[in-house]
């Protein structure tokens, strides 16, 4: 994951009698278990975050049913003109056995429909992330063609060709964001082209909608200040120390945001919400999210029906 890159989301003046209550709250009543305030975390608050259910992480594609009978011999191939490409794999005392670890990791698969089973790896990056690539077959040579972090998501052909991926990035355990970023893939005259589409974050205690619109619908906030949640719920309290935040505020706005609500929740009385996905034409003015300048990036969470106004229905 990127160095994390988050702004403060404010209310500074409230901090340190926010701190004071929350040792308060941890240090007394004898009998109860404490908290220790230095591993304070979302998962210990149970009195902030409710035990709704949380988006599910991104799904991790399984690439053994794209792949071709008996493959061994493509890969060995493979290996032999690029087994230097993955150091982390052979720089060991007992190469052997990292070597076999390699070949898990690469499926011959044919992406462009030339009958030549092209590779893809997934698997260990050498560092705290995975990583897949693709290499395309030219009969004699294989072509990088593909590098992104983490994992495939989606992996989907057409045509016995590779149209379209997904990669999913679920960070590890210090990391609190779930990313996915879309790819279209064209091919032309023996050259796969993989074509950038968008990224989408959301945070990984978001609240998960339980039923979605069958086509989600075009919205615009109502003024420039819209706050996005983790939950359904206007909730400004506790400060959470680690995220620099407040309840379950996950970014704010001082610009009109737009994009479009995918699901829809009522609590009753007029307290309406929506669960949103926001077009990066603006940016949040304050949040606790991290990598998003390197490529555009769709964040996702819950907005109040107050704030903003859905432009059409499909």
């Amino acid at each position: 994951m990127l160095i994390n890159s988050k702004k403060n989301l404010g209310f500074n003046f409230k901090t340190s009698a926010y701190l004071v209550l929350l040792f308060l709250i941890f240090s007394s009543n004898e009998g109860i278990a404490q908290i220790d305030i230095q591993r304070y975390t979302t998962a210990t608050d149970t009195f902030h975050w409710k035990r709704y259910t949380h988006v599910p992480k991104p799904p991790k594609v399984s690439l053994k049913r794209f792949s071709v009978s008996k493959p061994a011999k493509v890969i060995d191939s493979f290996l032999a003109l690029h087994g230097s490409q993955f150091p982390q794999f052979t720089n060991d005392s007992v190469p052997v056995l990292l070597k076999k670890s390699l070949i898990k990791s690469l499926y011959a698969i044919d992406i462009n429909g030339d009958q030549l089973p092209d590779i893809v790896f997934s698997g260990y990056s050498g560092g705290e992330t995975e990583m897949v690539s693709i290499w395309l077959n030219h009969g004699d040579s294989f072509e990088l063609v593909f590098e992104d972090y983490q994992y495939f998501s989606k992996f989907i052909r057409s045509g016995n060709k590779l149209v379209e991926i997904q990669t999913g990035d679920a960070g590890g355990d210090s990391n609190y964001l779930y990313f996915t970023r879309d790819y279209r893939v064209t091919h032309d005259n023996g050259e796969s082209v993989f074509i950038k589409g968008k990224q989408t974050v959301t945070y990984k205690y978001t609240e998960e909608p339980a039923n979605c619109y069958p086509v989600p619908i075009p919205f615009i906030a109502k003024a420039d200040t819209m706050m996005v949640r983790a939950s359904a719920a206007q909730q400004n309290e506790p400060f959470i120390p680690g995220l620099d935040t407040f309840g379950n505020i996950v970014a704010k706005y001082r610009t009109r945001a737009s994009g479009t609500a995918i699901a829809y929740k009522s609590n009753g009385k007029g307290n309406d919400w929506f669960f949103v996905e926001i077009s990066p034409n603006v940016a949040p003015s304050a949040s606790i999210l991290y990598g998003l300048d390197k490529m555009p990036t769709f964040i996702r969470g819950w907005v109040s029906g107050q704030a903003i106004t859905l432009t059409s229905f499909k």
